[in-house]
C-alpha cells in the first residue's frame, strides 16, 4: 500500500518499521540491484534521529568492511576533504528549502588506506506531508578515474596551448597549380617584413634563401613533391630585411590528390640562429684553447694528419711538427700570480701566431706548450731556422698590464716528416721527445729529433713500467755502507742505499732509476719502505752490537715537499724503538732553494722528534752559508770530488779544508765520502775530519755481509782487549 512517504530502504530508526506492498518490496529489490550493479553505494540519512544507513558498497567504496562504520553522519562527513566539506554541508543544508528536487555534487573523500578519492554524491529529500524534510536518500560513486582524466586532459590541453604559442613559429602555405604561396604574419615578422601576412611566389623565396644553400632546399622540395620523401626538412641560411644572417628550419608536408599528385605544400619556419651559433661555438671550442683562442691540441693533430697524408704523395713537400715550452714560466706564474701568468701565455701564443708564415698553424699544447706545424720546410737547417726565428719573435721583452718588464724565452723541439710517420701521435710525441732533450741540456735552444732519441724514450719507457712493478714485486733491498771513525776506523754508523734487484738484468744501480722515480713520484712509495726498513735495521743492530750505532736514509725533494714526511718518521720511530739521535735523513742544497719556509718548519718538526739532519754534497751547489745557522743541520757530507783532490796541487783540496774549519767553528759534524785511499784518509784525519765512508773502509753491503763485517770486529777488539790485558796496556781501537 502507498502511504505518501518513501519507505526507509533499511537501518535503524527509533519509529516501527513500516510494512511494504509487493510492489514497493520490488522497487526496493530493483533498485538495490541496480545500485548494486553500478557500484554505488547507497545511503539514508534519517533527519529527525540524525542516524545514517550505509549501504555495504558504501563502505567498500572507502575501503572498510560492514562492520567498520557506525551510523553517525560524522563516519562521512569527517572523511571529506576540508576544502570541498563547507560545499557538501551547503549542499546538504540548501535541500531543506528545495522542495524534494533531486540534487548533485562532487567532492573529495579519504579513503583507509590514506590516499584520496573523488565521490560523485547524488540523492533527493523526503519530505512528509506537511513539507517537511525528514530524510535524505542517494547513492554514491567512485569517479577518481575520471576527475584523473579530465586533470590530464586539462594538463594536456595546457601543455598544447603553451607549446603552440611558445613555438612562435612562422607558417607558410603553397598552392602548387598557381604558385601561390601564403607566409603567415609570424614568418613575415622573422624576416623583418612589415605588413603582416603577405601572398607571393616560392621563386620569391627560393630568392631569400642563402645562395649555397638554395640549390639544397630546392632539390629537397623537388623530392618530396615527386613522393621521394615522406616529408620536407631543411636547415638554411637567409637575411633578415636589416642585413642579419639568420638559420632557419623548414618543414613541411605535401597535399596530393586521388591520384598522388602534389596540389598543396604546407608548413612552417623556425629561427634556428641562436641553436645554430651555439653549435658553431661549441665546435670552435672542441678545437680551441679557452685562454689563448688558439687551435687545441685535437686540431693540430687534425692538421698534422692531413698533411701526412697529402705527404704521401711524391709531389709534396715535407713538413715540420715544433713543440715550444716557455722556459722557467713557473716562477713567473708563481711569482707574478696566475692572471699575470694567463696574460703571458697569451702574448706568447700571439707572438707565434703572428710570427707564422700564411697556412701555418700554431696551437696551444698544454700549460706552456705551443705546437707548430710549419708547410714546406726544405730540411733540417730550413726547420732550424725557422724554429730560431719564432723563438726570437717570443725572446722580445714583454710589458705587463701592471707595468712590469719580463722577456720569456722557449725551448722548442723538431720533428720531420721526412722520417716516415704514419699518425699524427707519433710526430707530435717525437716533437716532444726533442724539446725535453732541449730542456735538459740547458733550455733556451733548438733540438731535432733521432731515431737514437726515439730509443731512449722506449728505454725510459721500459724503465718507468719495470720501475713500477719493481715497487709492487718487493725487488727493492737495502745496502748499507759504513761510516767510521777517522780517529780509530771504528764503525759509527751506516748509510742506507737502495739497490733495484731486477729478476732479468739483475741489480740496476741507482743512478739508473732514482731520477725516475722522482719524475714518476714513485719515490714516495719507496722512501717510505726504505726509512721503515733502515730503522727497523738499525734498531735490530743497536741491540746486538752497539746503542750509539746511527743510519743515515737519504730523503727525496719529492718526500721532503710532498709527502707526510714528519707522519711518517714519527710513526716508524714508535713501531722500531732506536737511540734517540741515531737517525739521521739526508737531504741536498737544492731542497732549501724550493720552499725555504716549508723547508724550515718540516726540519724544525724533525728536529723535536730527535732525528738528526745532514746537508748532502755540501760544496757542490750554491753552498750558501745562511743554510747553517738559518736551518737546524748537525752534519755536513764532504762531495766525493774534493777529497780525491786530497793530498794534490789541486785548489778543490782546499775545499775540503775550508768545509771542515767552517764545520768545527759551528759545531758540526763533518763526514767525508768517496774515500778510496789511504792518503785520502790520512788527509782528512789532519783537518779533524770525525768521519769518513768510501770503499777504502768498506763496499755498500747487504745485511748479512754487514753483520759478519760487525762480527769480526768484535771478535778482533775482544783480541785485541785480551792481549792488552795480558800486557797491562790499554787496548787500542774500539
Amino acid at each position: 500500500m502507498n502511504t505518501g512517504k518513501p519507505a526507509r530502504l533499511k537501518g535503524p530508526s527509533p519509529a516501527a518499521v513500516p510494512v511494504l506492498s509487493d510492489d514497493e518490496r520490488l522497487t526496493l529489490e530493483r533498485y538495490s540491484l541496480a545500485a548494486a550493479a553500478s557500484n554505488e553505494g547507497l545511503y539514508d540519512w534519517d533527519l529527525r534521529t540524525d542516524r545514517v544507513y550505509y549501504g555495504e558498497t558504501w563502505k567498500a567504496l572507502l575501503g572498510y568492511a560492514e562492520d567498520e562504520i557506525g551510523s553517525s553522519p560524522d563516519e562521512w562527513l569527517n572523511r571529506v576533504d576540508p576544502d570541498d566539506l563547507i560545499w557538501l554541508q551547503a549542499t546538504l543544508d540548501a535541500q531543506a528549502s528545495a522542495g524534494g528536487k533531486p540534487f548533485q555534487i562532487e567532492y573529495r573523500i579519504t579513503h583507509r588506506n590514506g590516499h584520496v578519492l573523488w565521490m560523485m554524491c547524488r540523492g533527493i529529500v523526503v519530505l512528509d506531508d506537511d513539507g517537511e524534510p525528514t530524510r535524505i536518500v542517494g547513492a554514491q560513486r567512485d569517479i577518481t578515474d575520471r576527475k584523473n582524466a579530465e586533470e590530464q586532459l586539462r594538463l594536456s590541453e595546457e601543455r598544447y596551448a603553451l607549446a603552440a604559442q611558445g613555438a612562435n613559429d612562422g607558417l607558410w602555405d603553397w598552392h602548387v597549380a598557381t604558385d601561390q604561396l601564403y607566409c603567415s604574419p609570424r614568418w613575415t615578422a622573422m624576416l623583418g617584413i612589415g605588413g603582416g601576412a603577405r601572398t607571393s611566389t616560392m621563386e620569391d623565396w627560393y630568392a631569400q634563401i642563402d645562395g649555397e644553400d638554395r640549390p639544397r632546399l630546392r632539390a629537397a622540395v623537388d623530392t618530396h613533391l615527386a613522393g621521394g620523401s615522406a616529408h620536407l626538412e631543411e636547415e638554411v641560411r637567409t637575411r633578415h630585411a636589416g642585413g642579419a644572417e639568420l638559420w632557419v628550419l623548414i618543414r613541411g608536408v605535401a597535399i596530393r590528390d586521388e591520384e598522388g599528385e602534389a596540389i598543396r605544400m604546407a608548413g612552417s619556419m623556425t629561427d634556428i640562429t641562436a641553436r645554430k651559433r651555439a653549435e658553431q661555438q661549441l665546435l670552435f671550442d672542441a678545437f680551441h684553447d679557452g685562454l689563448t683562442r688558439l687551435p687545441n691540441r685535437m686540431l693540430l693533430l687534425d692538421r698534422i694528419g692531413q698533411a701526412l697524408g697529402r705527404r704521401r704523395r711524391p709531389e709534396e713537400a715535407q713538413f715540420a711538427v715544433m713543440i715550444f715550452d716557455i722556459d722557467h714560466f713557473k716562477t713567473v706564474n708563481d711569482s707574478l700570480g696566475p692572471l699575470v701568468g694567463d696574460e703571458v701565455l697569451c702574448a706568447v701564443g700571439q707572438r707565434l701566431d703572428g710570427a707564422r708564415r700564411s697556412g701555418d698553424t700554431v696551437a696551444r699544447l698544454s700549460a706552456d706548450e705551443y705546437g707548430v706545424l710549419m708547410d714546406g720546410v726544405l730540411d733540417v737547417k730550413a726547420a732550424v731556422d725557422a724554429a730560431e726565428r719564432l723563438a726570437s719573435a717570443v725572446a722580445e721583452p714583454l710589458t705587463l698590464s701592471n707595468g712590469q718588464e719580463v722577456v720569456m724565452n722557449v725551448t722548442a723541439g723538431i720533428a720531420l716528416s721526412g722520417s716516415g710517420y704514419a699518425s699524427a701521435g707519433d710526430m707530435l710525441r717525437d716533437a716532444g721527445l726533442a724539446m725535453f732533450r732541449a730542456k735538459t741540456s740547458g733550455r733556451n735552444r733548438v733540438e731535432m729529433f733521432d731515431d737514437a732519441l726515439r730509443e731512449r724514450a722506449l728505454t725510459r719507457l721500459r724503465l718507468e713500467s719495470d720501475l713500477r712493478h719493481a715497487v709492487e714485486g718487493r725487488q727493492f733491498r737495502l745496502f748499507y755502507q759504513p761510516i767510521v771513525r777517522l780517529a780509530d776506523g771504528s764503525v759509527a754508523g751506516f748509510e742506507a742505499l737502495m739497490r733495484w734487484f731486477h729478476p732479468e738484468r739483475g741489480m740496476i744501480p741507482p743512478s739508473d732509476f732514482v731520477h725516475l722515480a722522482e719524475e714518476t713520484g714513485l719515490i714516495l712509495k719507496m722512501g717510505r719502505w726504505a726509512l721503515v726498513e733502515a730503522t727497523r735495521q738499525l734498531a735490530e743492530w743497536q741491540g746486538r752490537f752497539s746503542p750509539d750505532l746511527f743510519m743515515s736514509v737519504n730523503v727525496s725533494g719529492r718526500q721532503l715537499m710532498e709527502d707526510d714526511l714528519v707522519a711518517a718518521v714519527t710513526e716508524t720511530l714508535d713501531t722500531h724503538r732506536i737511540t734517540p739521535g741515531t737517525l739521521k735523513l739526508e737531504i741536498t742544497e737544492s731542497l732549501l732553494l724550493d720552499d725555504p719556509g716549508r723547508c724550515l718548519a718540516i726540519m724544525e718538526a724533525l728536529k723535536r722528534k730527535d732525528v738528526k739532519l745532514s746537508l748532502d754534497d755540501f760544496g757542490t751547489g750554491f753552498s750558501s752559508l745562511s743554510y747553517l745557522h738559518r736551518y737546524p743541520i748537525g752534519t755536513l757530507k764532504i762531495d766525493r770530488s774534493f777529497v780525491r783532490a786530497a793530498g794534490e796541487s789541486d785548489r778543490r783540496s782546499a775545499i775540503a779544508r775550508i768545509i771542515t774549519l767552517l764545520a768545527q767553528a759551528l759545531d758540526l759534524e763533518v763526514i767525508a765520502e768517496g774515500i778510496e785511499k789511504e792518503a785520502e784518509a790520512d788527509f782528512l784525519r789532519g783537518l779533524h775530519c770525525q768521519f769518513g765512508q768510501g770503499f777504502h773502509f768498506a763496499p755498500p753491503l747487504p745485511k748479512e755481509a754487514v753483520e759478519d763485517l760487525m762480527d769480526a770486529r768484535r771478535r778482533s777488539r775482544e783480541v785485541l782487549e785480551g792481549l792488552s790485558a795480558l800486557r797491562g796496556l790499554p787496548p787500542k781501537g774500539r
